[in-house]
């Protein structure tokens, strides 16, 4: 934002969002790491991509961010 700029910041992202999304994201890349086949991964698979969908862009994009941080 500029110095003079009449639009306001964007809110910063809600953490309970975000911290939700990142427990389904280290589920999905837990349940790949166990048996990529398994029902298991299919199912925390979609958990995790319905919730990104449903989620606002700022809170997918921060854990999406602080996944791909720590490695998963």
């Amino acid at each position: 934002m500029g110095l003079f700029s009449k639009k306001p910041p964007p809110p910063p992202p809600d953490r309970d969002t975000v911290m939700s999304l990142l427990k389904l994201g280290m589920d999905e890349t837990d349940a790949a790491d166990r048996d990529i086949d398994s029902r298991e991964f299919r199912a925390a698979k979609d958990k995790f991509e319905t919730a990104l969908r449903a989620a606002p862009k700022a809170e997918a994009d921060a854990a999406l961010d602080a996944l791909r941080r720590h490695g998963y």
